[in-house]
This record gives C-alpha cells, structure tokens and sequence, in this order.
C-alpha cells in the first residue's frame, strides 16, 4: 500500500502543465532560445513539482523561470539527466540482491558485486559463492524497485513556493542545442538575369517536439564562450524529413535587430523531434547579373563566376543570410541543367555576391615565372608571364588576379596591358581573347626587404 501511494504521488509531481504559448529563437551556430508561458495547478506552500516538457539539448545554466503573477518563488531548481537505463541502473545495484534467470533455466539469487556490460558477478544467497554470467545468458533480471532519482526524460525538478493554492502562469525561457537552420538558394542563370528563390531548412535535433510556436531565426554571427555539449548532442542518429506548404503560404518578416537581421514567420509552426522542415524566406527575386571569369595567378584554372551586387536597382536589396546556392540553366529542349553551386557568407544590402559555379572548359591559362634578377641591396626583381588561350567560338573577358605582397609592387607591364589595385593590393588585369587565340600577359614585380 505504501509503495503505490509513494507512486501515485510520483506521478502526480510529474503531471505536466497546461503550455499556452512556445516561442523558438534559432541562430545560425546550433543555438536557439526557447520560451514558453505555461499554467502551474499548485497548493499553497512549499512543494516539488517536475517539468519535463524541455530539450535534451537544454543547457541547464540559462534556465529562467518567471512567475506572471508574482505568486510563485523558485527556491531551488535542479536539472536532472541521469535518466534510467540499463546500465544505470544495474550501477545503482552493486551490493544489493537482484535475482537472474538464465537461458537455460537456472535461477541465482544473491549480492550483485559488479557489471561491466559483458557480464555480472554475483556472491550467491547462502553459498557465499562468486558467479559470474555473460550477460547474453541472462534472460531476465529481477530487482526489488526501481532506484530513486531516475528519469525516463531530461527533467527540471523545482521546490516552488506558492502564496495561495490554485493555478498559476509562469514563463521557462533557456538556450538550447539541436535547433538549427541554414538557407539554401536555387538559381535560374539566362546569362543576364538570375531567378533566385531561396528556402529555409530548419532542423530539430533537440529531442524535443514543438507544437504551434512562434519562430524567430536570426542571420549574423553571435559570440559565445564554447563548450563540448554532453551525450545528446554526440548521438543523434536519425532524421525525418518533411517537406510541403500550406495555403496561404507562410512567410517570413525580415528587420534589422541589434547588429543582426531577424525573420520571424507569419504563421504559427510546427516541429517534430527530429525532422527537418523547409519554409520559402523570400519569394522568387529576378536579379540583374552579369557573367565574368578570372584567373587568379597560380590557380589551376578559369572561373566562371555569376556577380551581382545586393541592390534595389538590381532587383534584391535584401540581407542574404549565409547558405549554398544552386544555379541552373535551360537548355535547347527546355530543360533545366544544373551548372554548379558556391557558398555565401552573409552579405547584408549594397554589398557584392560572386557565384563560382566551376572552371571554364575552353578558357586554359598558366603561370611561368622568369627573368629573376638580383639588384643588390636587398631588392630583387622578377618578370611574371601568363598565357591565355580561349578555345570556344565566342570572345570571352578574362580578369587575371594577383595580389601583392606589403613590400612588393608592380614596375613595368609589357605590350600596354592595364591593370587596377584595390585598398587589399588585390591587382586586376582585364585581358580580352579573342575565338581560338592566344595572349600573354608579362609584369615586372619588384620586391624590397
């Protein structure tokens, strides 16, 4: 009789509350806030009461519970993750008796002295004997209860204080782990315009499921003291993935907040525990763009890249969180083709967006260094020769890169090649080749120590 009362007043603490409302604040580097306003059916007085309606990722330290009313004082709070499980339990059992059935029949009852997941060692009742059984061979083990202070979830356990009985509205706000989101955008190239439309993929890892929340995702890098998360976040092995939109399609506001950006999406929204969901951030954007390729000295080829700059003028002017971008092209049946795909990092309106979607077949350049000369007084020169050659039937713009070094510069180009150099001494020289030909480009760089 004691032992049912002692569990159904277990259960009772572990009742979870009534949650009104959940808000999700996702960052980009596995980091979000979780706030959620709930009800609490509490007696007047000091009580325990077991919440774990939290994730698994949660880190304990950022917990903040706050009383709506100002009726209820947490007077002490611990969080509680040694959950049960075989081997805990087992552990909670050394020097106490258990009783083991085996496969073939045989019945031991006595002290367990030890278990180290392969096997167990038993003194026997009576004999004072030490067995030892493979753990394969146990068919099943009978302990007299289950040890205190076990946990089947990631728990919150309060000693609350209650200044009169009846219901109570509290807010639990924390920093978790799990949640994460990332932006993929896809690309239609025409070879003047891009259409780019651009998804939000947000994944929850958190071992905890989240049922008509808010959701706020803020672009921008947050600093934060690093620390190894524990267990939760080295084991999470499996992903459902969940795809689809409703009617009216959700979509996100996007504001400036702080020295970051904020999209907060217009709908409620839901999120199974481990499942990935994708939501549209922007709505498809026709972007005024141009084709250009570059040879950085030293490289082992051409780049096509895809450049636009981030303005109302060009058709986007919005912050671009970071994320992959996909582009394809038609092709002469009305196909789609994928040409390649690139990084952005975050890049914010007015700034520029290259697109390196691969190395151009027909565009060949190498790099030979020669004439190197020593001209006393720690200074030396030497010449640089690039060769290019365009194979395809079009004329084609190379822009050949180099950038100096702090005590190098640039004396003398040969056959009156011109050049720029921007605030990092990133040199540019634009070189015109024509169908099947061929250019050489030489510069003198002269460097002083």
């Amino acid at each position: 009789m004691k032992k049912t009362l002692i569990l159904a007043i277990a259960l009772a603490i572990l009742a979870l509350p009534i949650v009104a409302e959940d808000w999700i604040t996702i960052y980009n580097d596995d980091l979000s806030l979780v706030r959620g306003n709930f009800e609490l059916e509490l007696e007047a007085g000091l009580q325990d009461y077991n919440f774990d309606d939290i994730s698994s990722r949660i880190d304990a330290p950022t917990v903040i519970v706050r009383s709506l009313d100002g009726g209820v004082r947490v007077a002490e709070q611990n969080y509680e993750y040694d959950l049960a499980g075989k081997r805990q339990i087992i552990a909670k059992y050394l020097d106490r008796e258990v009783e083991l059935f085996t496969k073939d029949g045989e019945r031991v009852i006595g002290t367990l002295k030890f278990f180290d997941t392969t096997s167990y060692g038993v003194i026997e009742k009576g004999s004072q004997r030490l067995i030892v059984i493979a753990d394969s061979q146990v068919q099943l083990l009978k302990l007299a209860e289950l040890p205190t202070n076990f946990y089947t979830k990631p728990t919150l356990h309060w000693s609350l204080i209650a200044n009169k009985a009846g219901k109570h509205p509290l807010q639990l706000s924390y920093l978790t782990g799990g949640l994460s989101w990332d932006v993929s955008y896809n690309a239609i190239w025409d070879e003047e315009t891009l259409a780019l439309n651009s998804w939000v993929t947000i994944k929850n890892q958190s071992g905890k499921s989240f049922e008509d929340v808010t959701l706020k995702l803020i672009a921008g890098d947050i600093n934060r003291i690093r620390e190894e998360y524990d267990f939760y976040a080295k084991n999470i092995r499996y992903m459902d993935v969940a795809m689809g939109a409703e009617s009216p399609a959700p979509s996100f506001e996007e504001k400036a907040f702080h020295d970051f950006h904020m999209y907060t999406l217009d709908q409620k929204v839901s999120f199974a525990n481990n499942q990935t969901k994708q939501l549209e951030l922007y709505p498809t954007q026709n972007i005024k763009a141009e084709q250009v390729y570059e040879y950085p000295i030293w490289g082992d080829g051409v780049k096509s890249i895809i450049k636009f700059k981030n303005t109302e003028a060009n058709g986007i002017g919005k912050p671009l969180p970071k994320g992959k971008i996909r582009v394809y092209m038609q092709d002469s049946d009305d196909n789609l083709e994928f040409i390649g795909e690139d990084n952005i990092k975050h890049t914010s309106k007015n700034e520029e967006v290259n697109i390196t979607t691969g190395k151009a077949f027909d565009l060949v350049a190498s790099t030979l260094v020669k004439d190197i000369k020593d001209l006393g007084k720690k200074v030396s020169e030497r010449d640089i020769q690039v060769t290019l050659r365009n194979n395809s039937s079009e004329s084609k713009a190379i822009n050949v890169i180099y950038t100096l070094g702090s005590n190098t510069r640039i004396t003398e180009v040969k056959d009156g090649h011109e050049y720029s150099m921007d605030t990092n001494r990133k040199v540019r020289f634009p070189i015109q080749v024509e169908p099947d030909a061929q250019v050489i480009l030489t510069f003198t760089e002269r460097t002083e120590y």
